[in-house]
């Protein structure tokens, strides 16, 4: 599992987040370390999420699978049923947020909520 605290204040947003882009929020409770923070259902597609926080505004795929090499480990080492997906949420400077579909080979950038709502100034959101 990842050394450290996880990002909680991050987490909290990403929720805050994921509701303001029109997801089902589903939170998991329990005292057993999990590899992803909450889940999120868009139409019936769900998703495992893992938030992460980083400090570098460097967002290129590429970049993420460097910075980020063990969450999305863990996230492929997670055995999930067909039709789940894993996804790696980024906060970075200025609290910008960036989406990551985790394949078993590689990591896919991901519109936010942003792009689909029109609204990233970030004027108007959580």
């Amino acid at each position: 599992m990842t050394r450290g605290y996880r990002p909680l204040v991050a987490i909290s947003e990403a929720k805050q987040k994921a509701t303001f882009w029109g997801f089902d929020l589903i939170t998991v409770e329990t005292q057993k370390k999990i590899p992803f923070d909450f889940v999120i259902d868009d139409r019936g597609c769900t998703s495992l999420v893992r938030v992460r926080r980083i400090k570098s505004p460097q967002f290129r795929t590429t970049d993420i699978e460097r910075v980020c090499a063990q969450e999305t480990q863990e996230l492929r080492t997670l055995p999930v049923p067909e039709g789940i997906y894993r996804e790696l949420w980024v906060r970075g400077p200025g609290r910008a947020w960036h989406r990551y579909l985790v394949l078993a080979e590689s990591v896919e950038e991901l519109l936010t909520g942003d792009e689909k709502t029109g609204e990233s100034d970030g004027k108007n959101e959580p």
